[in-house]
């Protein structure tokens, strides 16, 4: 195990807020593993395998529209951990997990977590509070597309996914699955936020050019 990258896991989001026991079990059950661009963690329907956690990389969170065509209703950053829902509902997965980005992943058991119950039942408590978690963060996605502009929803999803450089790691295409918008709405709108200077694009990429401008447009609502 890497313990540089484990400490990410431990050190924040869900994981953190665990007790030390907790953490160190969940250390010692988990095995990493390496996802390439664009290949899946798990897909809708799928029976549930284990737990999930982001260390390095972007995870985009995707729900089906109908059989041919899903949408993206999340990015996730490392430190995000998925999958404890449909193990605890004894059901199949109900949304498909696809890796953004070369992204690196820690993975526990579902047969890990069962075992952990059936002897700590305490620990219960932990992952209801993980599924309360990504619970309150698709109401809140919900809440943001039925309350805000398509242009304030795109300024802050690119001060969301924006590096320290300003650097935004999505194209066109992924932007308008995320913020649940056509690519010609998008493509509007992107140039309208170009021609104003705060923000200038390259090959696949974006990049914030003026982090107070895409603000101020946010805070205007």
């Amino acid at each position: 195990m890497n313990s540089a990258d484990f400490s990410i896991l431990a050190g924040a989001g869900w994981l953190a807020g665990q007790p030390d026991a907790f953490r160190t079990w969940a250390a010692r059950a988990g095995r990493w593993r390496g996802f390439a661009r664009g290949q899946t963690l798990y897909q809708f329907g799928d029976a549930p395998d284990g737990l999930y956690g982001l260390a390095s990389g972007i995870l985009e969170i995707q729900v089906p529209l109908n059989a041919d065509e899903q949408i993206t209703i999340h990015r996730a950053e490392p430190g995000f951990w998925i999958g404890e829902s449909a193990l605890l509902a004894r059901t199949s997965r109900s949304i498909t997990v696809v890796a953004a980005v070369a992204s690196r992943v820690f993975f526990i058991p579902a047969a890990a977590m069962r075992a952990l119950l059936e002897e700590e039942p305490a620990y219960w408590y932990c992952f209801f509070e993980l599924s309360h978690i990504n619970a309150t963060r698709a109401v809140a996605t919900l809440a943001e597309v039925f309350s805000r502009s398509p242009q304030e929803r795109l300024a802050r999803m690119l001060l969301r996914l924006a590096d320290a450089q300003g650097r935004v790691n999505a194209t066109q295409e992924d932007l308008s699955r995320l913020i649940g918008m056509t690519r010609s709405s998008l493509r509007r709108i992107l140039a309208e936020l170009i021609d104003s200077g705060a923000v200038e694009t390259g090959y696949r990429n974006l990049r914030i050019v003026d982090r107070a401008g895409l603000q101020s447009l946010i805070e205007g609502h």
